[in-house]
């Protein structure tokens, strides 16, 4: 094939799949942060802040359970060709995601008796350990179609998903039945997704037949696991903050930081739907002759473009701070530092653009131990810092040092993107 059509040929699938993408984030997104303005409007901040709590407890369990099979999949159906071997590839794998995702329902329905938490959050553990099943299955199915490039299909199942969760917790949240209902009305909503990707695989003559081979685990954990790493240490990172608060500030401040939090995340969808779309391709192009040339070409060409692009959408949102955070969450339910607080977040935005793409570049070469030690060095560094500064700055002092962490990353990522790019070319 000719180099040029088959570089057009790529930037048109990197094109459709990050239009896909970053549309269905949008609908996501939006519909997300309406959902928690409904949390807030009839719990308060102290609802959200529980809400916050759970989903955060919830992500970091699905973080660990997980053990970096979603992304390993990703990349070895991105390598596969052959129908056969996709399907043999996920008829083994989701028998073991499925099995470590019941380890970790276990580990939630532990966590009930432990007395750390309040015992309404620790009844709601009870719901949050059914909901991480469902979660699961629908999480490796999508990389599964992730690995093939289309996510066009995974985006609409997930805007189905976020849609019916919507749907179900208005009522819900209107009878009395608090955080509770909204959990119940995920878990059934991902049940819904599973649905809908089996029927995709069906006709794709894709569905697999499950294969239970635990001989194969050991060697597929050993190449997965830095990407679980990487993972948990990225939730844990972003997500302890509010553990932290919630314990040491109490549910009102872990709320508003939550609120901040998640309307910076809303901003966040455009790097994490672009780089997202780029990384299948990144996995192919790495493959082909000279590709680690193209590859390291793509880094530096895009790098500056994604930096500028980064800094005017932090400077819009930190113009529209002030009017985004009424509007989505109700006056009467943010308080000044919780505007404040979105305001220092946003501007991690442009390291975000530039640490996934560094990242990314380091996961085509197989370098994905040197991004998890990055990303260890990073979460230690945010951790101790959280200590510090919570007791005393609370929610404003935790944007700092997530805005500090995110820089952080990029740094380490990118220097350590240009050292493996410069010895592939040696």
């Amino acid at each position: 094939m000719d180099q040029a059509v088959g570089s057009q040929r790529a930037t048109l699938r990197v094109g459709r799949n990050a239009a896909a993408r970053l549309s269905a984030q949008v609908g996501t997104k939006l519909l997300s942060l309406l959902l928690v303005a409904l949390v807030t409007r009839y719990e308060g901040s102290a609802g959200l802040g529980r809400y916050v709590l759970i989903t955060t407890i919830v992500g970091l369990t699905a973080a660990v359970s997980d053990l970096g099979l979603g992304t390993f999949l990703t990349r070895e159906v991105a390598r596969e060709r052959s129908a056969t071997g996709r399907r043999l590839l996920l008829g083994n794998l989701l028998p073991l995601r499925m099995a470590s995702a019941a380890l970790g329902t276990g580990l939630l329905l532990v966590l009930t008796w432990v007395p750390i938490f309040p015992g309404g959050i620790r009844r709601l553990f009870s719901l949050g350990a059914l909901y991480l099943l469902p979660n699961a299955a629908m999480a490796i199915l999508g990389s599964f179609v992730t690995g093939r490039q289309r996510m066009d299909i995974t985006s609409f199942i997930d805007v189905i998903a976020r849609t019916l969760t919507l749907a179900g917790a208005v009522p819900a949240l209107a009878a009395g039945l608090g955080v509770f209902g909204v959990l119940a009305c995920t878990a059934a909503a991902d049940s819904v997704g599973v649905l809908v990707y089996c029927a995709v695989l069906r006709r794709w003559q894709l569905l697999p037949r499950l294969r239970l081979a635990p001989t194969e685990w050991p060697s597929i954990l050993s190449d997965a696991y830095p990407f679980a790493m990487t993972s948990i240490i990225a939730i844990a990172y972003r997500r302890l903050d509010i553990v932290l608060l919630s314990a040491w500030q109490g549910d009102a401040a872990a709320g508003q930081y939550g609120a901040a939090y998640k309307l910076w995340d809303a901003v966040g969808l455009v790097p994490a739907s672009l780089l997202d779309a780029m990384f299948p391709e990144m996995m192919r192009l790495a493959r082909e002759p000279r590709g680690h040339q193209l590859l390291g070409r793509i880094v530096r060409r895009i790098g500056p473009l994604l930096l500028v692009g980064g800094l005017l959408l932090s400077a819009v949102s930190t113009v529209l701070a002030g009017t985004l955070m009424p509007m989505v969450y109700g006056r009467a339910q943010v308080s000044g530092a919780a505007v404040t607080a979105f305001r220092i977040q946003v501007w991690a935005i442009p390291a975000m653009f530039l640490y996934l793409l560094n990242g990314h570049a380091l996961y085509a070469l197989g370098r994905q131990r040197w991004v998890t030690a990055a990303m260890a060095f990073v979460g230690l560094a945010n951790v101790g810092l959280n200590v510090l500064v919570i007791r005393r700055w609370s929610a404003i002092g935790v944007s700092v040092v997530a805005l500090f962490s995110a820089w952080l990353l990029w740094a380490l990522l990118s220097a350590l993107a240009g050292r493996a790019l410069r010895r592939e070319q040696q």
